[in-house]
C-alpha cells in the first residue's frame, strides 16, 4: 500500500509547502559587478561588496529584475508596480554583512499558479503566495579538523519562489520542483543545474486530520537538490509524523528545521524553526523603492510554449502523459510538435509521428517548418507513407533548399498504378490468393513486399493490404466504417487510429521473466547457422516499419546489432510490435537466412544474414528515451548522469567500464600472486563519468543491505 493511500486510509492529510531558490543566469552579481558565474577557483568572483566591506554601497542589477518580471509572467502572477529590498539578520559563517538582502513585505512577484500533471494523467494546481529577488550566501566546505568558506556564491541572484500550503501527496512536491525548473529554463531565466547548485528546494510538512483547517506545526527540510532526494525525504518526514501521530494521538509539537541525511536516508533535526521575529526583518536604507511599471510594460513573454500549456494541449489531445512531457522537457521539441500541428490539428497524429521517426537531437534541425508540416499534411490524408515522411525530413535535415514539394510528387504513386500493380501480382499467385479468399488473410503480407516493388516505397503497406484483399474477394477495398475506393482507402477515423496507437496497452506494464532467453548470442551467429532455427534476445536497437515488414535491429549485451525481419504472415501482432520504442527487450524466435543481394550491408559482421521472425516475445517496454543510446557522447553530461544506465549502454561508455575493469583486475591477480590481500572499506564503486561515485557502505541497522555514500 502506497504511504498516500495509508495515510488517507488512517483518516490524516498531508499538508506540505515547498520555497524553491532559482538562480538567475545574469552576467553579474545582484548587487555589485562580480562575475555570476561557475567558479573552480574558490573566493575568486568577490569584491568588497559581496563580501560585506565597510562602507560599500549596493547597486541593483537590472537584468535580475527583468529575468524575475519574466519569470513571474510564466507562472501566470502578478507584478505590482512597486518594489522594495529589506535586511533578514542572521549569523552564518557564509553570509559576511550578518544580514542577507531579501524581500519580506513588497515582493517583486505576487500570487501565481503552476497546473502539474502527474504521470497517472491527473492533474493539480499549486498556487503560489509570492516570489521575491534576493541574495545567495556563499558555501561552506566542510573536512574533518575544519570548515572553510567560498565567497563565489554570495551575492547571486535568486528568486525564492514560495507557494501556499497546497500539496498533499508525498511526490507532489517532487513533481512541482520539476516544472519550475522546466518553466525557468523555458523561459531562459536560468539553467537551473541542481548539481551546480543552481536550483535548490525546502520543502515543509505537517499533517492533520481530513476535514481539519488548521496547521499542525510542521518539519522543514532544507536544501533538496536531488529530486530523488526529495521524495525520499518527504516520505520518510511523513512517516515519522504519522507514527508520533497514531502513538500520541495528536500531531508532534516540534516544529523543527531538518536535512536530508543520504547516507543513512533519514531526516536528521538541525534546529528549532525560527519565526519572522527572529530575523529581525527592516527596511534596506541603501537601495530606494523601485518602480518597475515602465520595465514591467516593455518586457514581452510569449508563453505559449510553456511546459504547463504544451503538456496541457498534449495530453487534452490524447498524447499519454509521459510522453507530453518528453516534449514539455525541451523548448525545441515543444516548438516543434505545437508548431508542426497548425494545420493539421490532430496534435496525437502529429506527436505519435515525431515520437516514432525522430530522435531527440534531431529537433534542433527543424529550423523552418514549413517543408516538414508539408509533409505531414500528406502522409495524415494517406498520400505518403511514413517512410518517405521520415526520409523527407532526413533531408531537410542537411538541405534547408530540399525540394521537398517536388519530393512529394515524385513519391506520389497514382490509383491507376496501385491498382494496375495489385492486379498483376494477384493474378500471377493464385495459390495463395485462394488460400486467402479461404479466409487466411495474413496471407496477404506474403502479395505486398510484390506490390511494393512495382510501385516504390511511395505507398502504404497497409493501403495495398487493403486493395489486395479487395481484389481477392472481389469487391471495393473496405475500412472499418467507411468504404472508399481510392488510395485514401483507410479512412480518416482508422488511419487516426494508426497514428494515435503508442506503445499498445497489452504491453503497457508487461514484465516477463523466463528460465532461458535465447539459445544464442549475436556473436556466435554466423553463416553458419544458416537454415538453423534460434532464438535471440536483447534491446531493440531501431525499427523499420514498411506496413506489411518491419525490420528491427537487435542489440545484445555484446552490443552487436542483428537484424530481424518481420512479416505479417508469421507475426500476427506486427502492427503492435512496429509501435514499440527503442530499447524495449524482446526475445525473437525465427530461422537464420541470407539476405537478398540488394539488402546487405558490408559494415557489419553479420551484414549478409537477417533472422526471420516467427514468434516474438516482448519481455519489457521502454519510454520515449532522453537520447539516443549510439550518440550519447554528444549529450549533455548532467543528461547522462540522469540516465546512466542507458549511458552505459553507448559503445564508449561500455569499453571505458571494460577497459577499468581489464586494468583493475589484471593490478588484482598481480597483488594476488605475490599473496597480497585486498582489505577495503568503504569500497569506491567508481570513480569517473561511466561508472558511480558513491562509496558502497554496508548498513549495521539493515542487516545484508547497503548505503551510498556521494
Amino acid at each position: 500500500m502506497s504511504l498516500d493511500k495509508k495515510i488517507e486510509e488512517l483518516g490524516y492529510e498531508i499538508v506540505m509547502g515547498v520555497e524553491t531558490h532559482v538562480q538567475l543566469n545574469t552576467k553579474t552579481k545582484l548587487f555589485c559587478s562580480c562575475d555570476n558565474e561557475e567558479s573552480t577557483t574558490p573566493n575568486e568572483n568577490i569584491c568588497p561588496v559581496c563580501t560585506g566591506q565597510m562602507g560599500t554601497l549596493p547597486e541593483l542589477n537590472k537584468a535580475a529584475v527583468e529575468k524575475s518580471i519574466i519569470l513571474g509572467a510564466g507562472l501566470n502572477a502578478k507584478i505590482p508596480d512597486l518594489v522594495r529590498w529589506d535586511r533578514k539578520h542572521y549569523q552564518y559563517p557564509d553570509l559576511p554583512k550578518n544580514f542577507q538582502l531579501t524581500q519580506l513585505d513588497h515582493p517583486i512577484i505576487e500570487g501565481g499558479s503552476v497546473k502539474c500533471f502527474r504521470d497517472d494523467g491527473s492533474s493539480f494546481t499549486v498556487d503560489l503566495h509570492h516570489a521575491h529577488l534576493e541574495e545567495d550566501a556563499g558555501k561552506l566546505v566542510h573536512t574533518d579538523k575544519y570548515s572553510l568558506v567560498d565567497y563565489n556564491r554570495c551575492g547571486t541572484p535568486l528568486v525564492e519562489i514560495v507557494t501556499e500550503p497546497c500539496l498533499h501527496k508525498v511526490e507532489d512536491a517532487e513533481i512541482y520542483a520539476k516544472y519550475i525548473q522546466k518553466i525557468a529554463r523555458h523561459l531562459g531565466v536560468s539553467d537551473a543545474d541542481m548539481e551546480k547548485g543552481q536550483m535548490r528546494s525546502d520543502v515543509s510538512i505537517s499533517l492533520r486530520k481530513i476535514g481539519t483547517k488548521d496547521l499542525n506545526p510542521r518539519t522543514e527540510i532544507k536544501n533538496l537538490n536531488s529530486f530523488a532526494f526529495m521524495s525520499k525525504a518527504v516520505a520518510e518526514a511523513v512517516s515519522k509524523q504519522l507514527n508520533y501521530y497514531e502513538e500520541h494521538g495528536v500531531p508532534s509539537p516540534d516544529q523543527v528545521t531538518a536535512q536530508w541525511d543520504a547516507e543513512a536516508q533519514v531526516t536528521r533535526v538541525m534546529r528549532s524553526k525560527e519565526d519572522a521575529a527572529d530575523y529581525r526583518f527592516s527596511q534596506e536604507p541603501d537601495i530606494p523603492w523601485l518602480d518597475v511599471s515602465d520595465l514591467k510594460a516593455r518586457t514581452s513573454v510569449d508563453v505559449s510554449l510553456l511546459p504547463t500549456v504544451v503538456e496541457e494541449e498534449l495530453i487534452t489531445g490524447g498524447v499519454r502523459p509521459q510522453d507530453a512531457k518528453f516534449f514539455s522537457g525541451d523548448k525545441e521539441r515543444s516548438r516543434v510538435v505545437i508548431g508542426l500541428n497548425e494545420g493539421v490539428n490532430d496534435i496525437k497524429a502529429v506527436a505519435t509521428v515525431l515520437m516514432n521517426n525522430v530522435k531527440p537531437e534531431e529537433y534542433s534541425n527543424f529550423s523552418e517548418l514549413k517543408p516538414y508540416n508539408s509533409l505531414l499534411k500528406e502522409f495524415i490524408n494517406n498520400v505518403i507513407p511514413v517512410n518517405i515522411v521520415k526520409e523527407g525530413f532526413q533531408n531537410l535535415y542537411t538541405n534547408a533548399d530540399f525540394d521537398y514539394e517536388g519530393f512529394i510528387k515524385a513519391n506520389t504513386v497514382s490509383e491507376d498504378q496501385i491498382d494496375a500493380a495489385v492486379a498483376e501480382i494477384v493474378a500471377a499467385n493464385t495459390e495463395i490468393v485462394t488460400a486467402i479468399t479461404r479466409g487466411n488473410q495474413g496471407q496477404a503480407g506474403r502479395l505486398v513486399p510484390q506490390v511494393m516493388a512495382k510501385t516504390g516505397k511511395g505507398v502504404s503497406g497497409k493501403i495495398i493490404r487493403e486493395k489486395i484483399l479487395a481484389a481477392c474477394s472481389g469487391k471495393a477495398a473496405q475500412t472499418e466504417n467507411e468504404g472508399e475506393n481510392t488510395q485514401k482507402g483507410v479512412t480518416k477515423e482508422a488511419k487516426k487510429r494508426d497514428l494515435n496507437d503508442d506503445t499498445p496497452s497489452k504491453y503497457q506494464d508487461v514484465r516477463i521473466v523466463k528460465d532461458t532467453y535465447r539459445t544464442h548470442r549475436i556473436p556466435d551467429v554466423s553463416k553458419e547457422n544458416l537454415n538453423q532455427e534460434l532464438t535471440l534476445g536483447g534491446w531493440i536497437a531501431s525499427i523499420r516499419d514498411h506496413g506489411e515488414l518491419v525490420f528491427i535491429d537487435l542489440r545484445d549485451a555484446s552490443n552487436e546489432v542483428f537484424q530481424v525481419r518481420v512479416t505479417r504472415d508469421q507475426v500476427k501482432d506486427i502492427d503492435d510490435i512496429a509501435r514499440l520504442k527503442d530499447e524495449s527487450v524482446i526475445a525473437v524466435k525465427g530461422q537464420v537466412i541470407e539476405r537478398a543481394a540488394d539488402d546487405i550491408n558490408p559494415n557489419t559482421r553479420t551484414g549478409n544474414i537477417e533472422l526471420v521472425a516467427s514468434h516474438i516475445d516482448v519481455l519489457n517496454v521502454s519510454k520515449n528515451l532522453p537520447f539516443e543510446i549510439k550518440k550519447a557522447d554528444k549529450t549533455n553530461e548532467s543528461v547522462r548522469m540522469e540516465y546512466k544506465f542507458l549511458d552505459h549502454r553507448n559503445q564508449s561508455s561500455k569499453k571505458a567500464i571494460i577497459n577499468r575493469h581489464k586494468v583493475i583486475k589484471l593490478i588484482r591477480d598481480m597483488l594476488d600472486d605475490q599473496n597480497f590481500i585486498e582489505v577495503e572499506t568503504p569500497i569506491l564503486s567508481g570513480g569517473t563519468d561511466e561508472g558511480a561515485r558513491e562509496f558502497i557502505v554496508p548498513s549495521r541497522v539493515h542487516k545484508g543491505k547497503f548505503y551510498t555514500l556521494p
